[in-house]
């Protein structure tokens, strides 16, 4: 019998069957496979759309049988795909463009970092696209690691970037030679990535039947979790409080292939973080999280991470299925945080999802507040808007930090709750952006704020200063090594560790009263933030008085600005 092409309507009614489960549900979902497997594809977009489905399914299916049937789902996709690839339409090949499916393209601009992993991790499959010159021209930005007579070539003006690509790598591979000159410039790191991305490096990824791929991605998994119901509304609180298990005693390959795929899952979008180009397979862990769920944390290697806080990224992965991504900076108990749930797996348990990445930073880091900034329910972003995703955090226990606008939020929740009916108008959900929302987990004052505290010392350095921040970091060091009676490491990270928070140590003189032994301790946590990020964050967060200290003098500064 020839079966029906399905749509991308048809998919949509076969989506809605099988996001339900429960024996009441057995037979719509068998009556849903009938409909959609080994059906043919009314055009690209219900393809796209199937294959999220299947996607979906590999994350979320009802048992064994499933779970290999969406495998042999998504191997049919990508044959499909490959065809219309070879021979489709227009219009189809346009529908597939920047989709990650497997035998499409994907063309972006990556940093130094991701470009260096694509290079040693995906051979053939990233290519140099193109060279803009802007805003500096590739010449200016690599002269200085060129050989005497290429570097007379790059910086005379006459080879634009591409010339330049082409002719110094003939019949190699232009983003491999990219990466290899780069590489070579005697420069800081940071420096050498700032200088990759003024080039405008285009890079395109062709992904055929590779691991790169939506597709064939996967990250760290156990043996497949059947699902009998969707956990849509969360206990949170319970949620946060209990233990991770013992973390996973990944190996280093194990934790070099969850990196991996923590990259891949959003290079295949185009996209990169600074979390995911700063980390490394050692500053990585596993953490099974039940379900099916696993998240692998990356935090930044020690040399890289900022001054105070970290940005530690993570990807999500529900029975190997990259679900999520994102990713929080904890500091001194607080926790700025974001999460981005792929579109395939929004609408349901997308709560459940946020509550357990809440899970993993609250036991890792000791946690004691998360803020979400306004850019994550509408702030400049009008999909955060019409989606009401403020009611999303608000569900989970958020709320407005500034008074006022708390106020109006709950006016507007207490109507909801009169009137199913009632929407909240796009221009008071704009007002609700104005305010950082957060979840308290402990009474008490609000942890400091690294950014408050990096302002502090900015400005101490200038007063200090006048101009001259050696002389006020020279200043700031022998401050800090009276009050913690040592002397500070003399290079290397730990000295930068010191430096960055040497001019905060000065403007605390209560320093001097402490115990000798809680000076030791704090001059200790200063040696472990220059080897281990997760360390340092979570020992900071267990060390009440100095996050008070801390505190304290983000409070005077804020003072002042008043």
């Amino acid at each position: 019998m020839t079966r029906a092409p399905l749509s991308s309507d048809t998919v949509r009614e076969l989506r809605a069957a099988l996001s339900r489960f429960g024996p009441p549900h057995d037979a719509a979902r068998r009556s849903a496979w009938a409909r959609g497997a080994r059906a043919p594809f009314a055009d690209a977009h219900a393809l796209v759309a199937w294959h999220d489905l299947m996607l979906f399914v590999l994350a979320h299916p009802a048992n064994l049988a499933e779970h290999a049937r969406a495998q042999r789902e998504l191997e049919r996709v990508a044959r499909a795909a490959r065809t219309i690839g070879r021979s489709g339409s227009r219009a189809d090949r346009r529908a597939l463009r920047e989709s990650g499916i497997a035998w499409t393209r994907v063309e972006a601009r990556f940093g130094l970092a991701f470009a260096r992993w694509l290079v040693a991790r995906h051979p053939g499959r990233a290519v140099l696209d193109a060279v803009d010159d802007e805003p500096m021209a590739l010449g200016e930005a690599i002269a200085a690691a060129l050989p005497p007579a290429q570097a007379d070539i790059a910086s005379g003006g006459h080879l634009d970037g591409n010339e330049i690509a082409t002719a110094f790598a003939p019949g190699g591979d232009r983003l491999a030679w990219l990466v290899r000159v780069f590489d070579a410039l005697d420069a800081p790191a940071a420096h050498r990535d700032q200088l990759f991305e003024a080039i405008g490096a285009s890079t395109r990824l062709d992904l055929a039947d590779s691991p790169l791929s939506r597709t064939f991605l996967r990250g760290p998994s156990r043996r497949p979790f059947c699902v009998t119901r969707l956990v849509r509304d969360p206990d949170v609180a319970a949620t946060l409080e209990t233990p991770l298990a013992t973390p996973r005693g990944a190996s280093l390959r194990e934790r070099e292939a969850a990196l991996d795929a923590s990259r891949g899952a959003i290079a295949v979008l185009g996209r990169e973080t600074d979390a995911m180009a700063t980390t490394s397979a050692r500053d990585s862990e596993l953490h099974a999280l039940g379900r099916g769920l696993v998240i692998a944390l990356h935090a930044p290697s020690p040399d890289r991470a900022g001054a105070y806080d970290a940005h530690v990224g993570f990807g999500l992965y529900r029975n190997g299925v990259p679900v999520a991504y994102g990713g929080g900076w904890p500091f001194a108990g607080g926790c700025r945080i974001g999460v981005n749930v792929f579109p395939a797996f929004r609408g349901g348990e997308s709560a459940w999802l946020f509550a357990q990445v809440l899970r993993a930073y609250r036991q890792r880091f000791h946690v004691v507040r998360f803020v979400v900034e306004p850019y994550q329910y509408g702030a400049g972003n009008r999909e955060g808007l019409e989606s009401g995703a403020f009611w999303f955090y608000w569900r989970l226990g958020f709320r407005p930090v500034v008074p006022r606008v708390r106020a109006l939020a709950e006016a507007e929740a207490a109507k909801l709750a009169a009137d199913r009916d009632y929407r909240a108008p796009i221009a008071m959900l704009r007002r609700f952006t104005t305010s950082d929302i957060a979840l308290d987990l402990a009474p008490g004052a609000a942890p400091p704020d690294a950014a408050e505290l990096a302002e502090a010392a900015s400005d101490w350095l200038a007063r200090r200063g006048r101009g001259d921040f050696a002389h006020a970091e020279r200043f700031a060091l022998a401050a800090a090594e009276r009050l913690l009676g040592r002397r500070a490491p003399a290079s290397g990270p730990e000295r930068d560790a010191w430096r960055a928070f040497a001019p905060l140590l000065a403007q605390l003189p209560s320093l001097a009263r402490w115990s000798a032994r809680e000076r030791a301790h704090l001059a200790a946590l200063l040696d472990l933030k220059a080897r281990d990020t997760f360390a340092f964050q979570r020992n900071l967060a267990a060390s009440p008085r100095l996050c008070q200290a801390l505190s304290t003098l983000a409070t005077r500064r804020r003072a002042e600005l008043c």
